[in-house]
Parts: structure tokens; sequence; C-alpha cells
């Protein structure tokens, strides 16, 4: 059996490090944009505070049933089987959209300070890389993780503080002035922290699982911190947004503009160091999580295979191969909007399925343990759900477009995963059943050799 290896400062950093995407970089423009200058930090601070809800929700359901099947168990008990296992399909793929759309920002960093190698060729060596150091075992993977969000979060506060501290501070007031967009920038906000949660599918790696819900509401508190400085920071070196509206860049810009070349390749280390923790984490968790459901058998049972380090490693290579492939779609195409308007609105909704898990979950076992609970349950729950609904929804029909494209990729994933949970998957186990019988009569096999 694999030892519980991981502890408390893996959780903060997966759960920081997969919310810590380099497009938040590109959000923390609009926020500041919308939010009308340096009172960016209080649309952060009202996003975090409906996060946190969100947070409580997902720390009750996880020390409820902590399994490496996270939201497969939780909905299975909460709604019905079916139903359950199409979530889960949907949800899994939101980690290859974060992905493959961080991969497409990598890419437009790199190029901007090194043209003479294609984007492509960052995007394929880094994840190759961390494809290998996830192979050699959990504790690599572990260490990576906590490494490159440590960098991270360090590096960006640090900026952001010294920019700041550099100058020129505007007028007290105009922190904590509220304009016109300030829902908008509270709406943009929330996504920041979009992908906190994944770190539930280690759930059988900790050697503690109060580490996992501990951990959530630490990396909350540290996103918040860097990115809300940043977002401050971006105002004071950049007062008119119409100098960032139009780039891919800003970190870099910002980081140029603070401490010239310095500064630049500082931004783009960072950069590359966001892309670590996202693909890293990303690899990690999704991997474990396709691996619980091989090993329930609604998955092919290859996924279900582990190396000599006790890594999923087939699983782990089709979650890299397959974001490796639409990185690149994206990269050529440049459509990484669509990617990102759908991961944040499966992310919305999955947000408001939490709140209705935790109020149906309290009716149906309601003297079942619960290690945490989350807050304001029912009605401020429901009330936080509801908002996340139409936030999810929002994100979907997001579009510089008349169609919107984003609705209609996740609507196709949607019916995609009920065709393969309704039609596909009965006749797979129906053929299934069939060679066990066939084997039965061919060899006059015993019940126990059945099972094996």
């Amino acid at each position: 059996m694999q030892p519980r290896v991981l502890s408390l400062k893996t959780a903060v950093s997966t759960s920081a490090g997969l919310a810590s995407a380099a497009i938040n970089f590109l959000a923390c423009v609009e926020i500041a944009e919308y939010a009308g200058g340096s009172s960016a930090w209080i649309a952060l601070l009202c996003a975090g505070t409906l996060i946190v809800f969100s947070a409580s929700n997902f720390a009750e359901l996880s020390g409820l049933y902590p399994s490496a099947a996270a939201i497969r168990v939780w909905t299975r008990r909460g709604l019905n089987d079916s139903w359950s296992l199409v979530i889960s399909l949907v949800y899994a793929l939101t980690v290859v959209f974060v992905i493959a759309a961080d991969a497409f920002v990598l890419a437009q960093a790199f190029r901007a300070a090194i043209p003479t190698v294609p984007g492509w060729v960052w995007i394929t060596v880094l994840l190759v890389l961390v494809l290998w150091a996830n192979l050699r075992g959990i504790r690599m993977a572990g260490r990576i993780q906590d490494i490159n969000a440590l960098l991270l979060l360090a590096s960006l506060t640090i900026i952001a503080a010294a920019i700041l501290w550099k100058g020129p501070i505007p007028p007290a007031r105009q922190f904590f002035h509220v304009g016109q967009g300030t829902i908008q920038s509270i709406a943009l906000g929330v996504f920041i922290y979009v992908g906190f949660e994944w770190v539930t599918p280690l759930a059988e790696e900790f050697s503690d699982v109060r580490a996992i819900p501990r951990g959530m509401y630490l990396a909350l508190g540290l996103i918040a911190m860097a990115f809300g400085l940043f977002s401050v920071a971006l105002t004071t070196v950049f007062p008119r947004f119409g100098q960032l509206s139009s780039t891919l860049v800003p970190q870099l810009l910002a980081g140029k503009k603070a401490f010239g070349l310095l500064g630049f390749w500082w931004m783009l280390a960072v950069t590359a160091t966001t892309a670590m923790t996202t693909f890293n984490g990303g690899l990690f968790t999704a991997s474990r999580f396709i691996y619980s459901l091989a090993r329930e058998k609604v998955l092919p049972k290859a996924f279900s295979r582990l190396n000599s380090r006790w890594v999923p490693s087939y699983a782990l290579a089709a979650v890299a191969g397959l974001s490796l492939l639409l990185a690149l779609v994206i990269f050529d195409t440049g459509h990484y909007a669509v990617l990102i308007n759908a991961g944040a609105g499966v992310e919305g909704l999955v947000y408001a399925l939490s709140a209705v898990l935790v109020i149906r979950l309290r009716r149906k076992e309601p003297t079942r343990p619960r290690p945490f609970h989350a807050i304001g349950v029912p009605w401020l729950t429901a009330g936080v759900g509801l908002i996340f609904f139409f936030l999810g929804m929002a994100a979907l029909f997001t579009t510089s477009s008349k169609v919107p494209w984003a609705f209609l990729f996740v609507a196709l994933l949607t019916l995609l995963a009920v065709i393969y949970v309704y039609v596909v998957l009965p006749r797979m186990k129906g053929a299934q059943g069939r060679k066990i019988k066939t084997a039965i009569k061919g060899k006059k096999m015993t019940p126990e050799e059945t099972t094996k």
C-alpha cells in the first residue's frame, strides 16, 4: 500500500498553485480597469469572501468523504450515479483547459523575451519536464509544487511591494473609490481563485486529511495578498490602462517599467513559475482523479495501473498528452479566451453545486461525522451558491463575438459525456459480462477466479 507522504505545506502549495495561473495577470488588468484603479484590492477582497464560503463547502465534503474520487463520491451520494459520472468527466477536463490556456500565456511571454525560439517549444519542453518529474513519484511532484508556489507568491509580493514603495503612491481616497464597474471587477476577481479546490483529489496522499481544508484556507489568503498587491501595483505603474489593454504580457511590462531589464527578466521567471505550479499541480491531481474513476471501472482499466513508484502513469500521460495537444491548438489559433471562459464557467457551476451537495447531504446523512462544517448552512450557503451559478453562466456566455463559443464548447463536452455514460459504458460493461460468462463456460472457472 502506498504511504501517505504529503503534508500541510503541499496542500497549501497545490491549492495556491492551481489557482495562480499565468492568465491571472491578464485578469488583474481587467479587475483594476473595472475597479477604476487602486481600489482593485476591494474587488479581490469581496471575491475572496465569496470564495471562502465555497471553500468551506469543499472542506466539509472532503472531510465527509476523503477520496481521490472527490466530486465523484460527493455527487453520487448527493445526486445519483449516472449524473455524478457526467459531472465528474466534464469537471476533470477543466484542468486540461487551464493548463492549455496557461501554456498560451507562457508561450507569449517567452516569445516576447526570446523571439528566436518558437513558443510551442517552451510549451512542449515544460510539459514534458513536469511529466517526467511526476513519473518519479508523489514526493518529487510535491517538492516541485512547494518550491514553485513559494517562489511565485514571494516574488509577486516582493515585486508589487517594491513598485508601490518606489511610487508615486496615489492619494489615499483612490484606494477606497467604488466605481460603476465594481460589480464586474468582483465577478472577475472570483476567477483569480479558481482551481483552489483541486487539491481535494489528493486526499489519499496526505498523512492528515485535515491538511486539505486548512491548506485551502491558507492558500486563499496568500493568493489574495499576492495578486491584490500586484493589481494595485499595476495601477501605480500604469495609471492609464490603455497602455496594457492590448498586451498579453502585462506582467513583463510592469517589471520593466519598475526595474528595467532586471524587472523584465524577473517577471519572465515568475511567469515560468506560474506555469510550473499550474502544470505540475494539474497533472498530479487530475491523474489521481482519473485513476480513481478507472479503479471503479468507469474508465479504461489501463488508467488504474500504477508504476513502481505508485504513480498512475497511464492516467498521467493521458492528461499530459491531451493538455499538450490542446495547448498547441490554442497556440496556433490564439483562441485562448474560449478555454478561460469555459474553465471559469464550469468552475462557477461546480461551486454552486458544492452548496447544493452540502445542503442535501446534511439532510440525507445528518449523523455522519464531519471534521469541518460549512459556513451558513442552509440559507447563506444557498445564497452564495446561487451567486456562483449566475457567475458561472455569465462566464460561459462572455464573448466578443455573437456566438457564445465557451457555452457551446462545454455543452458539446457535456453531451459527449452523457452519450458515454448512458450508451457507451453500459455496452462496455455488457461486453465484459459476456466475456466472463464465456470464460466460465469454456474453462470452468471457480467463482473465486472470476473475481480476479
